[in-house]
């Protein structure tokens, strides 16, 4: 949008004196409407728009003086052309550059604070890790406590916190004979919400055989061939009511659309101050055929086949911690959930997330399937936890085209990767309201849901069959390689009837 205003304005500044320059003049003003309302909506909080409409319109301001400069006759219109791709390959290369550093900066809370996780080797006792916190003033203590402690090593993490130079105390845990292992324990972002600027105009879903009022809304619901899956639903009794857990900012437990199907693990958890979880829970499992709201993959008619709950991981700015995150796997875990759901992630500053995969394996021991958020960067997946995690479903998302939504990260390194809608995905947020958001925070729950339905039929179904199923059934498309084939419910669940 940027480039198009820019191009409208020089075309302005040129033919400002012929019959066509009322025309330039029109398209450079919408171009600035358009561009700050884009901006406006490309942040999950208003105040953040700000500055980046500045920086737009500062960027348009310099075209204009380069424009007006080139008109004068001050320089030449081929010097006018070069510097102001100057300008913008200068502001790309700035944007770059600072997404770096923010990655970089993400494990840690500032330049002389350091937080690790560290395992003790089976057996050791903490004595001599707790001297060398001592001795360097350094907080210590026991990270998680999973009910099967004698299933995994979990129980031998500690965290380890306090002011000191990264690099040193590195080096000086991986002397200490008691540790097996150490790692950042890295700073976790919410996925941030997308600018729905891609969305079509909402088509009516009048074949749907449910009857929620806001389906004309859910453009995803045509792609993911949900009449079908309905019809299939309809047709089977569950064998079990499956738990799927959002891990996120809280679910608001009261929404009109979520209440008939939310369960309760603690009552701190049963709020959302963000907005991001509820959105992520009404995609799961919003309650469907109930003449309000929208419908979701949680089936429709008086025996739900999955029930939504959630545990609280992020602060109410969408921040949280990786040992925070695997602590809420672990409980989620130890609450008997079928289906964890991870609408976030960050940048990793690790090749072997180490942690997160001990805490996917201890869900998977217990018969729960972990699934996660590929990440909003336009990156490869590989570098983003817990997307990289072993044992993880990992979902990219897809826009109404059916190609790569361009904030989406590649998934063609990640092990076990699936597609779904991620592109103005209208959902369920705090206090009985509505809004559409994009990102593959959107896109993960479609999975989770499904995947929660599957398991009340087969309480058994573990997530290496569960994934081989929504591969083998998803939708190929020309970018299957760096997005998964796209889900596909109705196909999923016929594949798993037969």
């Amino acid at each position: 949008m940027l480039l198009f205003t820019a191009l409208a304005l020089s075309l302005w500044f040129w033919r400002r004196n012929l019959k066509d320059a009322s025309l330039w003049m029109v398209l450079t003003y919408a171009g600035v409407g358009l561009l700050a309302w884009t901006d406006f909506h490309s942040v999950s909080v208003a105040a953040n728009a700000f500055p980046k409409i500045l920086k737009d319109f500062i960027m348009l301001g310099m075209v204009g003086f380069v424009q007006s400069m080139a008109v004068k006759k001050q320089i030449s219109v081929w010097s006018a052309v070069i510097l102001i791709f100057a300008m913008f390959a200068a502001v790309h290369f700035l944007q770059e550059l600072i997404e770096r550093e923010e990655a970089e900066v993400v494990s840690m809370v500032s330049d002389n604070e350091v937080s690790y996780l560290v395992e003790l080797r089976e057996g050791i006792s903490a004595d001599e890790l707790e001297r060398f916190a001592a001795d360097r003033q350094l907080d210590l203590q026991r990270a998680f406590f999973p009910d099967a402690a004698s299933e995994t090593l979990l129980d031998n993490y500690y965290v380890l916190e306090g002011e000191g130079t990264k690099t040193e105390i590195e080096q000086q845990l991986s002397r200490l004979s008691s540790v097996e292992y150490s790692e950042p324990n890295e700073t976790i972002l919410v996925e941030p919400f997308l600018s729905p600027d891609y969305m079509s105009e909402a088509s009516s879903n009048s074949s749907l055989s449910i009857n929620d009022p806001f389906t004309g809304e859910q453009w995803a619901m045509e792609v993911l061939n949900m009449n079908d899956y309905y019809q299939v639903l309809h047709q089977q009794q569950p064998k079990k009511q499956a738990k799927v857990v959002i891990l996120d900012t809280g679910v608001d437990g009261q929404h009109e659309d979520l209440t008939d199907n939310y369960f309760s693990i603690e009552s701190k958890y049963d709020n959302d101050p963000h907005g991001h979880g509820t959105h992520c829970a009404g995609i799961a499992a919003g309650v469907t055929n109930n003449g309000v709201g929208i419908g979701s993959l949680a089936g429709a008619g008086d025996s739900p086949f999955v029930e939504i709950s959630s545990v609280k991981v992020l602060s109410a700015g969408g921040m949280g911690q990786q040992k925070t995150i695997i602590a809420g796997i672990i409980e989620a875990t130890d609450e008997g959930a079928d289906v964890i759901s991870l609408s976030l992630g960050g940048r990793s500053n690790q090749s072997s997330q180490r942690a997160y995969s001990a805490a996917v394996a201890y869900a998977h021991r217990a018969g729960a399937i972990v699934v996660a958020a590929a990440g909003n960067s336009n990156r490869d997946a590989k570098d983003f936890a817990p997307a990289n995690a072993e044992g993880m479903i990992t979902v990219a998302a897809v826009d109404q085209l059916l190609l790569r939504a361009p904030f989406s990260n590649r998934t063609d390194n990640i092990k076990m990767a699936i597609a779904a809608p991620g592109v103005g995905i209208y959902s369920t947020v705090p206090g009985n309201e509505y809004k559409s958001y994009s990102g593959t925070s959107m896109a993960c729950p479609f999975v989770a849901g499904l995947l929660g339905v599957m398991k009340s039929l087969n309480p058994e179904l573990d997530y290496r069959e569960a994934y081989a199923i929504l591969n083998t059934t998803g939708r190929q498309t020309t970018e299957t390689r760096v997005t998964g084939p796209i889900v596909q419910p109705a196909a999923a669940l016929t594949a798993l009837i037969r």
